[in-house]
């Protein structure tokens, strides 16, 4: 970490009232967004224990997540280390102060793995769909996908995938708006959609089904996460 990110954490931290104010906690589960009220229990500038209030939502609490705040700008984002998940206490390390942007559209992550047919000139790609919404999807690839670097930014695709029975895509438009490596092996890419008024409409209804099997999902983990283990339930 650079010297003027750890100095700009300090102020931002510093800067805080105490009692310190409420926080929103912003997290991204399954490509969806959970968004609740949070409290500040102890912060320092290389660490931070944190406090979240709904329930339900705990199982979610892993990887990165976001606290914004009317006390500050932008937002701090942070790693996850459970402390006590029954309890909704977790501690934040690798604190980091950047500008904030709402996502203009949700994302949902799918069920099963899908896999994506990316047509390109006279070329087809293979790829893995990471998650959608109306505007746009992530996609992963190994990074052979491309040895003569013909999926640059600005490449315009016509992608063919299938999310449900349902749910199937054929010829929709897209456009690569970002290409980033992820490790040594793979390549992410950022897609811009332009999909017919039908493929819209069918892009909709699948993010809204599948938006409420995420939250259900979660919910089941919450009951799960909740069940004391018991000598019946252990098998040997």
């Amino acid at each position: 970490m650079s010297d003027q990110m750890m100095a700009s954490i300090a102020d931002t931290i510093g800067a805080l009232p105490n009692p310190y104010p409420p926080v929103d906690l912003i997290n991204h589960y399954k490509g969806i967004t959970l968004n609740q009220p949070g409290r500040i229990v102890a912060i320092n500038p290389d660490s931070a224990t944190i406090k979240a209030t709904q329930p339900m939502t705990f199982p979610s609490l892993d990887g990165m997540i976001h606290l914004r705040s009317g006390a500050f700008t932008g937002a701090i984002s942070a790693t996850i280390h459970p402390v006590d998940y029954t309890q909704g206490t977790f501690q934040l390390s690798n604190l980091s102060c950047g500008a904030w942007r709402e996502r203009q559209a949700e994302r949902v992550q799918p069920k099963y793995p899908t896999y994506i047919a990316m047509s390109f000139g006279r070329h087809t790609y293979r790829a893995f769909l990471e998650d959608i919404s109306t505007e746009g999807l992530g996609i992963q690839a190994n990074k052979t996908i491309d040895p003569d670097g013909r999926l640059r930014v600005g490449a315009k695709l016509f992608l063919d995938f299938q999310l449900a029975q349902e749910h199937l895509f054929i010829h929709l438009k897209g456009m690569i708006v970002y290409r980033q490596k992820v490790g040594q092996q793979l390549i992410r890419f950022g897609l811009r959609l332009f999909p017919t008024a039908d493929q819209k409409t069918i892009l909709q209804r699948y993010i809204i089904q599948r938006y409420d099997e995420i939250l259900d999902e979660l919910e089941q983990d919450f009951i799960r996460m909740r069940q004391p283990c018991r000598v019946e339930n252990l098998y040997f």
